[in-house]
């Protein structure tokens, strides 16, 4: 993989709650700008994107799913989506590009070869009629219309019968009012993010499985520890799940919990008990949610180990998995933790985003969001870390993880 690429995808979700695709976060690390700070010239930018896309593999990027790619100009004129499969790709229409005569031509040509195509950020214009008719989905950005998102959509209706995403949703009432008004897809941190934030009781399958996540963590042998995971066959199972995907590489299968302790480790075993504990806890919520705290979590532990941290790598592992408890308990941080036994630097981390270990969750939105600026600025203390290619690592693993 190119170091000097920075790569996150954020995930489009369907109606029904599950990850349909993925739209590809992409520019060039500092090495790569100009010295204004932009990315140097359309065409090295599009050459660049191609290349690490090849060289990844679009399976890898998307996990599978499908992949929107922003289309810049000479990205969609040019001969680059040649290199792309057709089936797996969606060519978004940047909203600054003019519907000339050269676009169109190439937008004819990629949709013959099976792609798909979407508009981004699109706000109806007389002028715009060409790419509606070539378009096969539409993107509508909540946070930029001149009206109501129901006008919009009522607008819409008049001229484009194909599949409409609303995207920049970040609260569960933006997805239910989309969700009311027939949008298809729905993109944005609305799933990081509390239904309602409140001091509310528990379900009783909530309360057991959280029961047993303090268990697993306070246990101080591998006596206790197998004894309290036995208690319940659901979570046992699961976990030996976890631990023979993949991810974890292991050349034997591993068939008990014991045999997991003697292999892995008490501390190990402790924190991966925890997540499976914890993700019952989150049944009612999206998969990616448990995914997306694995990726957290993976990359703040491989960022430990990078940065002479490596014997509290467990450490920045559960602070990683940890800084999403609110999206999935829909409690306060501090209620959510408040009878877990966390070492201190973990506490402070969930608590204060002021401090240094609250400084890499904020890393951590940052990469998601793709807000270029705010990590050039937030990784000028870990510059030996090589933040791209641990957070692309990051994402591969918790692919991998079977977590169903």
């Amino acid at each position: 993989m190119q170091d000097n690429v920075f790569i996150g995808r954020q995930p489009i979700f369907n109606r029904d709650g599950e990850v349909e695709a993925y739209e590809l976060l992409y520019r060039p690390a500092r090495q790569a700008t100009d010295s204004s700070g932009m990315v140097s010239g359309e065409q090295a930018t599009a050459t660049v994107l191609t290349n690490t896309l090849m060289q990844i593999g679009i399976d890898q990027v998307a996990g599978g799913k499908l992949l929107f790619v922003n289309g810049t100009y000479d990205f969609l004129t040019g001969d680059f989506p040649e290199l792309l499969p057709p089936g797996r790709v969606v060519l978004e229409v940047l909203e600054e590009i003019e519907p000339d005569d050269k676009v169109l031509v190439s937008l004819r040509k990629w949709k013959e070869r099976g792609f798909t195509i979407a508009l981004d950020d699109f706000v109806y214009a007389p002028h715009l009629q060409p790419l509606v008719e070539l378009a096969d989905l539409i993107k509508v950005d909540i946070t930029v219309l001149p009206h109501s998102l129901a006008d919009e959509r009522k607008r819409l209706a008049e001229f484009f019968h194909g599949r409409l995403l609303a995207e920049k949703i970040e609260t569960a009432e933006e997805h239910k009012e989309a969700m009311a008004l027939g949008f298809h897809l729905f993109q944005g941190y609305f799933y990081e993010k509390p239904a309602t934030l409140s001091r509310k009781g528990m379900s009783t399958n909530q309360a057991q499985a959280l029961q047993l996540m303090r268990q697993a963590m306070e246990a101080e042998s591998a006596e206790e520890l197998e004894e309290t995971i036995a208690r319940d066959p659901g979570i046992t199972y699961k976990l030996l799940k976890y631990i023979n995907s993949a991810a974890f590489g292991l050349r034997a299968e591993i068939k008990s919990i014991r045999h997991a302790l003697t292999l892995l480790g008490l501390r190990s075993v402790r924190t991966w008990a925890s997540i499976v504990a914890l993700s019952a806890a989150a049944a009612d919520k999206p998969d990616e949610l448990i995914k997306q705290s694995l990726i957290r979590g993976r990359f703040l532990e491989t960022l430990a180990e990078q940065s002479g941290q490596a014997g509290h790598k467990s450490d920045y592992f559960v602070l990683g998995m940890f800084s999403l408890l609110e999206a999935m308990l829909d409690q306060p941080m501090e209620e959510a933790i408040a009878d877990l036994s966390l070492p201190e630097p973990v506490r402070r981390g969930l608590l204060d985003r002021s401090s240094r270990q609250g400084a890499l969750i904020d890393l951590l939105e940052a990469i998601e969001q793709g807000d270029w600026e705010r990590i050039e600025s937030l990784i000028e203390p870990l510059e030996r870390c090589n933040i791209p290619a641990l957070y692309m690592e990051a994402i591969f693993w918790a692919d991998e993880l079977q977590l169903t």
